[in-house]
């Protein structure tokens, strides 16, 4: 049987005192940059994105194929990257692993700012050990959280950098 493990992490895109506070067209706009160049956005993980072809598919959604390079053991990955405007990015890899990057609403709504990053993760390990499991569930918590805070934190500063006006 083959291993996976499945984790997703939420943290809110405009907490309490942030500056600027980012709208949805920014953030939709910073997720699309982040298809093309996420080392941009989680340098501490990808070290560069080559975009391969771009289309789009029978509905109209934008996608990439796109192929990734993990700073992690240089590790080469073939993604096809699809759009859902305004609500999520799916990051779909060639051993069945899939990311996807979602922004929602709290209840507080979009007008007032209250929105959320979460990131799911699909991560497909192979024929591995519970133990392997068990270590890489371990990592892989890690590389989520950071990947959400990593993100939020460079859509801001490009925001005030007027780069996602």
């Amino acid at each position: 049987m083959t291993a996976a493990n499945y984790l997703a992490y939420t943290a809110p895109i405009n907490p309490p005192n942030a500056t600027p506070v980012l709208t949805l067209p920014q953030i939709w706009k910073a997720l699309q940059l982040k298809v093309r160049s996420a080392e941009t956005f989680v340098g501490a993980a990808i070290s560069s994105t080559t975009v391969l072809s771009t289309s789009n598919d029978t509905h109209g959604r934008n996608v990439t194929e796109r192929e990734v390079v993990f700073r992690e053991g240089e590790r080469r990955v073939k993604e096809v990257v699809t759009e859902y405007p305004w609500m999520k990015i799916e990051f779909k890899q060639t051993d069945g692993s899939l990311v996807c990057n979602i922004v929602s609403e709290g209840a507080k709504g979009e007008e007032e700012g209250d929105l959320n990053m979460t990131y799911t993760f699909e991560w497909m390990l192979g024929h591995e050990s519970e133990e392997s499991v068990k270590e890489k569930r371990v990592k892989q918590r890690g590389m989520a959280k950071m990947a959400v805070e990593s993100t939020i934190e460079v859509m801001r500063k490009l925001a005030a950098e007027g780069k996602l006006d």
